[in-house]
């Protein structure tokens, strides 16, 4: 299974809820939101995802092209940890949602 990274907040009293993150989504001009994605495996077979609460990020590093999917569940923000770029976003993401961002293994960012 690939690593994740989170963004969550620390109080459980006060959850990320889908209405934050939608709200979030819908500010930010670097998201996209979606409700399916597909990806194109090494083999050639194409695999997908749908459902609520899907955004993507298109960011080019180095002059290399990424797409990062952001999945809301579970009161969290979840993705598949890709490179520290990606750290930098979910922490300004955290940043505005008055959250953190943690690894699968609880480690803060």
């Amino acid at each position: 299974m690939a690593y994740e990274v989170h963004i969550r907040r620390k109080d459980e009293a006060n959850p990320l809820t889908m209405k934050d993150w939608l709200n979030y989504v819908e500010k930010d001009k670097e998201l996209t939101y979606t409700n399916h994605v597909e990806i194109t495996l090494p083999n050639g077979m194409t695999m997908g995802m749908s459902g609520e609460g899907m955004a993507v990020w298109k960011t080019e590093v180095e002059g290399e092209e990424y797409k990062i999917t952001f999945t809301f569940r579970d009161e969290e923000i979840s993705a598949r940890y890709v490179d520290d770029f990606q750290i930098e976003k979910m922490k300004v993401i955290a940043n505005k949602l008055n959250a953190v961002v943690v690894g699968d293994e609880d480690e803060e960012y």
